[in-house]
């Protein structure tokens, strides 16, 4: 995914409201049970087990785009995985409703509290046979999620903005990572992937893009459409969509050097056309240089389309990429974003994290193939540009004190999962050299215990090492377990030749570190691998040595002395677990600033934000300065919060760092 992080406000913009009509509602099957208190804690992740497998979801859905309402009905195939199982948790927001349930015997009971729709059987079902759920549903979606996105309803202005008559309505979910339940009854979980088919109908001007294959377009009645698409490839849930609207649409055949033909499907409107033919134009190019590094499109026979949204960004709906209109310049400014979401089918719709925090795999890896891109159409300098903007120009702490990327706080939208990540897979590629690195990017994403099923950071460590032919622990446990930064000093020594670094930092890193040599027949680079904390080096074979520079051009993680003290530390909390009573953080300030907290939980839903006003400087916290500030979360005279894990964000002009608290009761 890729989002435009300053346009969040434009969603509220682009958001409309229309008068409600009611929709033709599937026949209950069953009477609903009263309701009763909250069976699953919302503010955490849903759990990945449940006792069930998901084998498939059938859902038919009818849109009204007038009165932004829909009616729907969906076939859950679920298999036990307990022989005691009697009961099934899906997820589906309040706002939708249930309106019944039926089973292989015939109506079911069932409880909607909160986001959780559980399903009661009469007696446990059987293991040895999936029974499927048919589960009817109608409401209008709401904003869902950290980005307010979930099932939109936009519309396309194709006149006078004081005429609303003549506009074209956009309809298209973005739901990464939890908001699948918004607008369809699922088990909404990235570790339980199913086989998914869509049967959509529209009104009959209106073009439905989704997963798979499109199997079926007709009419069912007069002035509405419908389209039968299906995805025969497991998917997860937040990657299933769809994209709704009056497009101009064109395809092309790309035959890539290594596996079979793929067709591109482009979906635009028609006011943007022109832009994105430009834009887009690259998508083949880009299709061969994956192939070529990650293998034969994992969705064979089946297209690669990009569809216009109306959105802040694009995100890489598996075999239907969703792109921002603000993308499509013209210019091709914006060509990464493309490539980024093409890498994805391969990183992250394929080899899809078994859980949440491992989504590094998914941001790092694409953020990285658009570093590669930029390496093969513009060059070695472009890809030190490309490194350097995602490296020290964004981040100039080199990523400390912006939290733990094996554990993101909160999930999205972070951009350490991104540009870290990326700068992992860098560092690797230098410590490994091209031709093992490259093979682990092909053998990973091949692997036929992984492609198309789930993956996790483990399983990815597993084939560098594999690769490499050696154990890479000590290379990617600081990398990914820490926000420390090597810190080396280096010692030159010219007859007999050599160099000597040490690291000075806490936390030893085993970490490539480039070198050029001058000599009086001038330069040469090499790459040094730092494993310990004090290396010798010798520079023999290299003839008189005059003196050596350490990455000259910034292409490694390390610093040459100490930084300076970060703006912002905070330490704590404690007690940590914590019980509902929360914990105490202290804050040191090396300037006098303005200080913000805000509190997100493990969806990363903003759950509070506390002003704290200007406060004073403190020092560093090395016991040096004046007395740290205190801040307690959950405040005093706050409302109770749900036990869980929650990622607290202290905030200045100046600098941000994060602190993990576990509440329990």
């Amino acid at each position: 995914m890729r989002v435009r992080f300053l346009l969040i406000l434009c969603v509220a913009m682009i958001c409309g409201h229309a008068a409600a009509r009611d929709l033709p509602v599937p026949a209950p099957c069953h009477t609903p049970l009263l309701p009763a208190p909250a069976l699953i804690d919302t503010t955490r992740p849903p759990g990945s087990d449940r006792g069930y497998d998901v084998q498939s979801y059938d859902l038919t859905l009818d849109i009204d785009p007038d009165a932004r309402q829909i009616a729907g009905r969906v076939a859950v195939g679920v298999r036990p995985l307990r022989a005691d199982l009697n009961r099934v948790v899906l997820d589906l927001v309040q706002n939708l409703a249930c309106t019944g349930i039926n089973g292989s015997a015939g109506p079911l009971d069932f409880r909607h509290d909160g986001d959780s729709l559980v399903v009661y059987f009469r007696s446990a079902l059987p293991t040895a046979r999936v029974e499927t759920l048919t589960v009817a549903y109608q409401g209008r979606p709401q904003p869902h999620g950290v980005f307010a996105a979930g099932f939109m309803w936009r519309t396309r202005d194709m006149g006078t903005p004081q005429d609303p008559g003549d506009d074209i309505p956009i309809i298209a979910t973005v739901v990464e990572p939890w908001s699948a339940h918004s607008w369809w009854p699922c088990k909404d979980v990235p570790a339980d992937k199913a086989l998914v088919s869509l049967d959509i109908t529209v009104p009959d001007e209106l073009q439905v893009v989704a997963n798979g294959v499109l199997l079926t377009e007709d009419t069912p009645a007069p002035g509405r459409r419908r389209y039968l698409w299906r995805e025969q490839y497991p998917i997860a849930t937040y990657l299933v969509s769809v994209a709704i609207t009056s497009y101009d649409s064109w395809s092309e055949t790309c035959l890539p050097a290594v596996g079979p033909a793929v067709r591109l499907d482009y979906h635009v409107f028609a006011e943007d056309h022109a832009k994105a033919a430009y834009d887009l134009a690259p998508t083949c190019a880009m299709l061969e240089m994956m192939t070529d590094i990650a293998g034969p499109y994992p969705f064979a026979g089946e297209k690669y389309a990009q569809a216009e949204i109306k959105w802040i960004g694009a995100m890489e709906h598996q075999t239907a990429t969703s792109i921002s209109q603000f993308f499509l310049t013209g210019d091709r400014t914006n060509e990464t974003i493309v490539v980024h979401e093409m890498a994805h089918q391969w990183f992250g719709d394929s080899l899809t994290p078994a859980t949440w925090p491992d989504i590094w795999l998914n941001e790092g890896f694409a953020r990285y193939c658009e570093g590669l891109w930029t390496e093969r159409e513009y060059g070695p300098e472009a890809y030190r540009d490309f490194m350097h903007a995602i490296g020290a120009v964004r981040h100039p702490d080199l990523f400390a004190g912006e939290g733990i990327l094996a554990d993101p706080d909160p999930i999205l939208p972070n951009l350490l999962i991104y540009d870290k990540g990326a700068w992992v897979l860098h560092l690797l590629r230098m410590l490994m050299g091209d031709d093992a690195f490259f093979a682990f990017l092909h053998d990973y994403a091949n692997d036929p215990d992984l492609k198309g099923g789930n993956t996790d950071t483990p399983a990815m460590i597993d084939h560098a090492e594999a690769a490499a032919g050696r154990p890479l622990a000590a290379f990617f446990t600081p990398l990914l377990t820490t926000d420390a930064v090597p810190v080396l000093q280096s010692v030159f020594r010219a007859s007999p030749p050599s160099v000597t670094l040490t690291q000075r930092q806490d936390i030893l890193f085993e970490l490539p570190v480039p070198v050029r040599i001058h000599t009086a027949a001038g330069s040469r680079d090499t790459v040094l691998d730092l494993a310990t904390r004090t290396a010798t080096f010798s520079l023999s074979g290299h003839g008189q040595v005059d003196s050596v520079t350490l990455d000259p051009d910034g292409m490694t993680l390390m610093r040459t002395a100490p930084a300076a003290p970060r703006q912002i530390q905070v330490l704590g909390p404690y007690p940590n677990p914590a019980s509902g009573a929360g914990g105490e953080f202290m804050i040191f300030l090396r300037n006098t600033s303005q200080v913000t907290v805000g509190a997100y939980d493990a969806r990363g839903y903003l759950q509070s934000e506390s002003d704290l006003g200007v406060l004073a400087a403190t020092g560093p916290a090395d016991g040096t300065g004046a007395a740290p500030h205190g801040f307690h979360w959950p405040p005093p005279d706050a409302p109770p919060r749900a036990a869980g894990i929650y990622w607290l964000r202290f905030s200045t002009p100046a600098g941000v760092t994060t602190r993990k608290i576990t509440l329990i009761h």
